[in-house]
């Protein structure tokens, strides 16, 4: 059983029955309950408008990235039952992270997710087949005296490289939802590089340290190789209540080629043209891309070489010549972007742009590696997530906190 609560200037959330114990549900927009409750970024309404060869973005989008269960309870010990689905994209095998249990914000059980179903998602995404592998784990979570003694708040960080099924939860004590964050609401969109799938976990994710740093509610709409500028992503967006958006797009379409320098920036401009249909003053980050070393000025479409150690690189496999007619690259991306929020700005609106060079540029190689040249590892993330909140939320920022009420 699912209730929604009324969205305001508070977080978003619905109120979730698992077994005898409700909880609050927060980060995603949709649920799907067939199999337990599993938290979808998308909502299913959507789904009409994927692609024929949409399977990875629905698999995709039901990850549980920057998604938390809140609840309130004295107890001692907690008995959490869920599935967790692995992707496997053909013979890759995804992510496993991990679950992490906080009492009062701080981390008391901390478990790699187990693995009870596997999905195996063809290489272009026009097939799915799910194959169960274990039965439905129970994680036995202790929480003592964490937080001190009577009610105090529990949050539950689910695997944001997987599809989460949650089942039943029993405590020693009652459990009750938690109230919603009176924290205002950031909804982001971006990449992979904003999914986050190669940090083990949940809780570093940039967007969500960057949420915590900065007292957002946060809906992380981070969609690995799936940021298309896709209507029914600006139209989810209007549609769903916020305080701030940020928007990060770039390398998805440049490593697809979804668009080219003739294309690109309108596509930029009506997204952000139906974004606005529903948040006409709420202020918008346009940023781009951070730095793909040795594939900046290359077009896509992108590819992966395996290495015999195991290790692996990403990288533009286009034609540099296609430049020239009219191919889209990573600098011209940036350029562009750039000038769709001059454009805007100048006729008054509530827009900025952020260079994602700021974020990771080419001064931070040295320090900074890409284990598989472009995305971050854990300690990058970290100071993505750093850089971000102190260019967008910071007081001197593009949005600043304190503005946001």
């Amino acid at each position: 059983m699912t209730t929604p609560l009324t969205p305001s200037r508070i977080g978003i959330g619905e109120v979730v029955r698992l077994g005898d114990a409700e909880v609050l549900l927060e980060g995603h927009l949709d649920v799907d309950d067939s199999r337990g409750i599993r938290p979808l970024r998308l909502p299913r309404r959507t789904w009409a408008h994927f692609p024929p060869n949409g399977e990875i973005l629905r698999a995709i989008t039901a990850n549980a990235s920057g998604v938390r269960v809140r609840f309130t309870t004295a107890a001692t010990t907690l008995n959490l039952t869920m599935r967790c689905t692995q992707l496997h994209f053909a013979e890759l095998a995804g992510p496993v992270n991990d679950v992490v249990v906080e009492v009062e914000g701080e981390p008391v059980h901390v478990v790699r997710a187990p693995v009870t179903d596997i999905r195996r998602l063809s290489w272009i995404g026009d097939a799915a087949t799910d194959e169960p592998a274990s039965e439905p784990a129970t994680l036995e979570i202790a929480l003592g005296d964490a937080g001190g003694p009577g009610p105090r708040t529990v949050t539950v960080w689910l695997p944001q490289g997987m599809m989460v099924d949650l089942l039943d939860l029993r405590a020693d004590a009652p459990v009750v939802a938690a109230e919603p964050s009176p924290a205002p609401v950031w909804i982001h969109h971006g990449s992979s590089i904003s999914h986050c799938v190669e940090t083990p976990s949940p809780t570093g994710v940039w967007p969500v340290i960057a949420a915590r740093t900065s007292d957002l509610s946060l809906i992380n709409l981070g969609f690995g190789g799936q940021c298309m500028l896709d209507p029914f992503v600006a139209d989810t967006i209007a549609a769903t209540p916020a305080d701030v958006i940020t928007l990060k797009v770039g390398i998805n379409i440049v490593g697809a080629r979804s668009f080219d320098q003739r294309t690109f920036t309108p596509a930029v401009h009506g997204f952000l043209d139906r974004v606005r249909a529903g948040h006409p003053d709420t202020p918008i980050v346009l940023a781009s891309s951070i730095l793909w070393p040795g594939s900046e000025d290359t077009p896509g479409p992108s590819d992966v070489e395996f290495f015999d150690d195991g290790h692996v690189r990403c990288y533009a496999a286009g034609d540099a010549d296609d430049v020239a007619r009219g191919a889209l690259t990573m600098t011209e991306s940036r350029r562009q972007l750039a000038e769709v929020v001059r454009v805007r700005a100048a006729s008054g609106e509530r827009i900025a742009y952020l260079d994602g060079l700021s974020l990771y540029g080419a001064d931070d190689q040295e320090r900074y590696t890409l284990p598989d040249s472009l995305h971050p590892d854990t300690e990058l993330y970290a100071e993505i997530a750093a850089r971000f909140s102190a260019a967008v939320f910071g007081a001197d920022g593009l949005v600043p906190r304190a503005g946001l009420g």
